[in-house]
């Protein structure tokens, strides 16, 4: 799992789609977020 993301009490999982290693996190615990946006960038191969 990459990401946990909760909203009205419901958890939602986020996995990565490819092996790597975070390189950035977009957001912080308590933003709200949309659909599409981006939370995380992750450097493929890195792993």
């Amino acid at each position: 799992m990459l990401v946990s993301t909760e909203a009205m009490k419901v958890e939602t999982a986020i996995h990565a789609e490819e092996n790597g290693t975070i390189a950035e996190v977009l957001v912080k615990a308590g933003d709200q977020i949309d659909a599409k946006d981006l939370l995380v960038t992750i450097a493929a191969g890195s792993a």
